[in-house]
């Protein structure tokens, strides 16, 4: 289906974008422009080639799922496509969705960013969303004014396009988190070394792990319920985050989706003997191509187990094993929020360095 939107100049539409069924299918054209755009908005956006979509693991990420709804939409200017829309939602959850909006630099202050963000608004309120997220790249050297983050820790430029055009269509910044690489050929012996300390800090009553691409069975259930600590666990600024239920099965479903997408995952964790709790966790996925940066995906060390540097023995163990795994991958690459100080200790103690931040937004509908 396709709609013109009134509001918009002449020859702009917005139309849903239907997935082929692999990236080498005869109606893939229309996607794989999307991929190619999506990349080049977002490297400029963040001055980084660390973005750059890979069109087959893209593709198996973008469908809906058992528990995520997916809704794609393309923006095309005079037949030519001009930008992407992605809204997702997860299924349990009651009133929450996430837009992004990407428009390459060639397309930009002609309204097209202006119509997928209305897009936006009309299938969120299609699909009972009340309260939508949003994010915007910006570069660690951005010049000009600041607009500071609510938490009073992290800005983002406040003369930023992006940043003008999310306050003009009724976002408000909840928060700012910070992107960080680290290099393992240069920083790998200093999580060596401070692995070493933290373990001896831990104690006896906490072990690590480490596993990749399937969970054990006898901690899949522990790891399920630490994951669903994510959503009401971390900081979250002035954002609004809804309980995010994982169970073991939800765990093999995302362990199969990685599979087909030829992604791997790989993740450390502590449990602690007395209870088999998995009290901290942290996730590194390795996409198709090794020599691509690695995504961390969530990190958290649950509050009644904190203070024992367990976050900096699941970050340790996580890189240290990863690249024994995969050692032609290159660096790995994190999103913490700027008033979570406790992980950027760790992180920065360890050789992450800022290569990006983003401001993170809200808008009631």
């Amino acid at each position: 289906m396709s709609q013109t939107l009134g509001t918009t100049a002449a020859g702009l539409r917005i139309e849903a974008l239907r997935l082929p069924a692999s990236i080498d299918a005869p109606d893939a054209a229309d996607y794989l422009t999307a991929t190619r755009l999506m990349s080049d908005a977002l490297c400029a956006d963040s001055g980084t080639d660390l973005f750059r979509v890979q069109p087959a693991e893209w593709l198996v990420a973008l469908h809906s799922t058992r528990y995520t709804e997916r809704l794609v939409s393309l923006a095309r200017q005079d037949g030519e496509i001009a930008g992407v829309l992605v809204l997702e939602y997860q299924r349990n959850a009651e009133r929450t969705a996430t837009v992004e909006a990407h428009v390459p630099p060639r397309w930009r202050g002609a309204g097209i960013e202006e119509a997928l963000f209305a897009e936006a608004d009309r299938l969120a309120a299609e699909h009972g969303r009340s309260l939508l997220h949003a994010w915007n790249l910006v570069l660690v050297q951005a010049p000009g004014r600041r607009l500071v983050s609510p938490t009073g820790v992290g800005s983002v430029p406040a003369d930023a396009e992006s940043t003008r055009r999310l306050q003009r269509l009724g976002y408000t910044l909840g928060q700012v988190e910070r992107v960080s690489t680290f290099e393992f050929a240069t920083s790998l012996p200093r999580a060596e070394r401070m692995l070493r300390a933290a373990l001896d800090t831990a104690g006896d009553e906490y072990r690590a792990v480490w596993w990749h691409s399937s969970a054990p069975d006898e901690l899949v259930d522990a790891y399920a319920a630490a994951v669903t600590r994510m959503a009401t666990d971390v900081p979250a600024g002035e954002l609004e985050f809804e309980e995010d239920p994982w169970d073991a099965e939800r765990i093999r479903y995302r362990e199969r989706l990685k599979a087909e997408a030829g992604q791997t995952m790989a993740v450390a964790a502590v449990v602690h003997a007395p209870t088999g709790t998995v009290a901290a966790f942290n996730e590194l996925v390795l996409e198709s191509d090794r020599t691509r940066p690695a995504m961390n995906y969530g990190t958290l060390v649950l509050p009644e187990h904190r203070g024992r540097r367990l976050g900096t023995i699941v970050k340790c163990v996580g890189l240290i094993r990863f690249h024994d795994m995969a050692p032609e991958c290159p660096r790995a690459m994190t999103f913490n929020a700027e008033e979570n100080r406790y992980m950027l200790d760790v992180n920065e103690a360890v050789g992450f360095v800022p290569a990006a931040y983003s401001g993170e937004w809200k808008k009631e509908l």
